[in-house]
């Protein structure tokens, strides 16, 4: 069972909160054809606040959407938004941007806007693009990296649900390793 749990909200004042954070992000995407999927929770475990401190304190640093649930539960609210060519599910976060594909042979492709401390795995089915050049620049990489992937024989597979994204997201919860940065 994964540590996370992934939760579609429909709660108006966390909704706001998010799209109010997020907005500079949200715009950047829309701009690039991205449209909105919906708004999600994150949630880690109980006494997360307290067992996931560090984890909390980056949180708060980066200006998360947090949401506490009982006991002691944190969550981050973020903005999911979906593209179709090629199909992409972008997750603007405290720290940067993701952006996802999904493949039929079950490969993932990540392009993060910001150094990830989620590291594939030898051997992994996740290839990851990062670039501190912003979302233009991801979105431009990741595209070309699809494209990339199709003259291999890939095939991306078309992403537009809450479900899709969590399959990914637990995917690459299940092949990254984490080493976590130094305080």
């Amino acid at each position: 069972m994964s540590a996370t749990d992934y939760i579609l909200t429909n709660d108006p004042q966390l909704q706001a909160r998010v799209r109010s954070r997020y907005a500079k992000e949200i715009h950047a995407l829309s701009a690039l054809g991205f449209r909105p999927l919906g708004v999600t929770i994150e949630q880690l475990g109980p006494w997360s606040v307290i067992l996931k401190f560090p984890m909390f304190f980056l949180m708060i640093v980066n200006r998360e959407v947090l949401a506490f649930r009982s006991p002691l539960r944190l969550a981050a609210g973020n903005q999911l938004l979906f593209h179709t060519d090629p199909p992409a599910i972008a997750l603007p976060m405290g720290m940067g941007t993701k952006i996802y594909t999904d493949f039929t042979d079950r490969t993932i492709l990540i392009s993060c806007t910001f150094p990830s401390y989620a590291v594939p795995r030898p051997g992994s089915s996740i290839a990851k693009i990062i670039t501190s050049k912003g979302i233009d620049e991801a979105w431009h990489l990741h595209k070309q990296r699809v494209v990339e992937f199709q003259g291999e024989g890939k095939t991306a597979v078309v992403h537009s649900s809450f479900d899709d994204y969590v399959d990914m997201s637990r995917r690459e919860e299940d092949l990254s390793q984490y080493s976590p940065p130094r305080l």
